[in-house]
């Protein structure tokens, strides 16, 4: 057969084409590039929604968002909170993932300019030179998301130990990214115009060319449907009692909170469901005699059982975002004997979560307020929710400094910055506080009312409590019932009879075991934890 010139038409029906002018390239390129980088982000979910069911792994939004709270401070945190209430975790989750689309679609420009293919082109097999580029894609966007989010690859679903959660994790990244370099690099090729094979008939030809098209375009349809369908299996699971008070019953306070009843907060839009047969408890850092456990062998430790209170920082004057269990596990200052103790320059205990959640605190504090490693609440194992399989109680601080889902216990020589820390957060004692449960609304004139509630300082404890029925004018010591431990709130009435009808505002304030009183001084909760006294009022009739 004669050797047909490009643009002419040979006596087969076959046709050659010469290359696109500049401009007709660099148009067609930039219309089917990000065609490819869509496929490509696509089938990169669907990885990371696969091995985050099958390992465990985080997802790059999800790394990106912890990596975010952690570079912002509590007011920018408090405004994007406000921002997207009542979703104040699934839109921002939302919106890093279609940030991804968006990047994986707008990296398919730079990967077009780098392979800097011909168009037409012959055949559907990358090049040497875009099989390396894909390959540079991948090894560039996995180092720089290895070391971007450093601190928060330790995270795992699963409750792998540290070590082995960084490395799984980076291996994920490396998958969610090779997957994107190859599908992009297939993709790419798939989509450009060809020459027509020798041989080969037009009309044929150009059916193979939409056949070709067609098959990203599947693949980018299947790949969104398997994303959406992973995204809906991942909150099935969402942690919707985020924020769960602990309210009152008939205006009464249980001594002990039921577990289904006790406040919870939680930093994760999908909680950590650690397999009690990976999961482990390490005790290292400056410890003489590092040491590893599995959930069995922690239970073999010496344990006690003891009342704790635990507030939120954010609960607010008179507010609910505060419990009381009898928790069961071994102390701090036990499981470091264990250990041969801890070595003369050690002065903070740093405790890391498996969803990578960490503070740290002064070791003579945490010591001296006999911090517990609690793996039972109320005489039954450690609720999902509140930690399973293992939590820190560390009385006298706010809840955010009693980690869930503990995972290692670490003695350093520095303090080791965490989420709270790092945006602004107090993280000194709590506030001594005071609340009014009862009476509420209206009262008789003339019959006996019992006035009462709850105090509380931590493990400072309360000396004293006094309420007043004029608004803060005068006082009355209020009897205190016996706390159930040093660690507890402690319940307070007062008995008034009232003889003249009105309004009455009722006011309270608790002194603590140091002797201090409570301060007057109204604070809100950000980010300072609330001060003030609880104020409540009846009308007598």
């Amino acid at each position: 057969m004669q050797k047909a010139e490009p643009g002419t038409l040979t006596k087969e029906g076959l046709q050659t084409t010469e290359n696109y002018p500049r401009r007709q390239a660099l148009l067609v390129t930039a219309l089917l590039a990000p065609g490819a980088g869509l496929a490509a982000s696509l089938m990169a979910v669907v990885t990371m929604g696969i091995l985050f069911f099958v390992a465990g792994t985080p997802s790059p939004a999800e790394l990106f968002g912890d990596y975010v709270l952690k570079h912002i401070d509590v007011y920018t945190f408090l405004r994007l909170l406000l921002t997207f209430s009542p979703n104040a975790k699934t839109i921002p989750l939302g919106l890093a993932l279609l940030g991804m689309f968006g990047v994986g679609t707008l990296l398919s420009w730079l990967y077009a300019t780098l392979v800097r293919v011909k168009l037409p082109t012959r055949g559907y097999r990358p090049t040497l030179r875009e099989w390396l580029s894909a390959l540079a894609f991948t090894v560039v966007m996995t180092l720089t998301g290895v070391v971007l989010f450093w601190n928060e690859l330790r995270q795992n679903h699963f409750g792998l130990p540290i070590e082995w959660a960084v490395l799984l994790t980076a291996l994920a990244l490396l998958a969610d990214f090779s997957i994107y370099g190859v599908v992009l690099c297939l993709a790419y090729r798939a989509l450009l115009p060809k020459y027509p094979p020798p041989g080969v008939a037009v009309a044929a030809h150009g059916r193979r060319q939409l056949l070709a098209r067609a098959g990203v375009a599947a693949v980018s349809v299947g790949a969104g449907a398997g994303a959406l369908g992973l995204v809906r299996a991942y909150l099935n699971d969402y942690a919707a009692y985020d924020g769960m008070k602990t309210y009152p019953h008939d205006n009464v306070t249980a001594p002990i909170t039921p577990n289904s009843e006790h406040y919870v907060v939680t930093q994760n839009a999908i909680d950590p469901a650690p397999n009690i047969d990976l999961w482990r408890l390490e005790v290292t850092g400056l410890v003489n005699q590092p040491g590893t456990y599995t959930y069995e062998e922690l239970q073999k430790l010496p344990s006690i059982s003891r009342a704790v209170s635990l507030e939120c920082i954010a609960n607010g004057v008179g507010d609910h975002l505060i419990s009381t269990a009898i928790w069961q596990g071994v102390t701090l200052r036990t499981l470091l004997a264990h250990h041969g103790g801890a070595q003369g320059t050690a002065r903070y205990a740093a405790f890391y979560s498996v969803d990578g959640y960490n503070m740290s605190l002064p070791l003579d504090e945490v010591l001296a307020a006999d911090a517990l490693l609690a793996w039972r609440m109320n005489g039954v194992e450690l609720p999902a929710r509140h930690g399973y399989p293992l939590r820190v109680l560390i009385p006298g601080r706010y809840g955010e400094e009693n980690p869930k889902w503990l995972t290692r216990v670490e003695l350093t020589d520095h303090f080791v910055q965490g989420l709270y820390s790092s945006q602004g957060w107090y993280n000194g004692p709590l506030h001594t506080m005071s609340r009014i449960d009862h009476p509420r609304g209206k009262v008789a004139l003339g019959q006996p009312v019992e006035i009462g509630g709850i105090a509380f300082a931590g493990n400072r404890g309360i000396q004293k409590v006094e309420v007043s029925v004029d608004g803060g004018t005068t006082w009355q010591q209020a009897t205190l019932n016996p706390p159930l431990s040093p660690d507890s709130w402690v319940f307070w009435k007062w008995q008034w009879r009232p003889l003249m009808a009105g309004s009455y505002t009722l006011v309270a304030r608790a002194t603590d075991g140091h002797g201090e009183v409570q301060t007057s001084r109204n604070q809100g909760t950000v980010p300072g934890g609330a001060t003030g006294y609880h104020q409540v009022t009846v009308v007598v009739a």
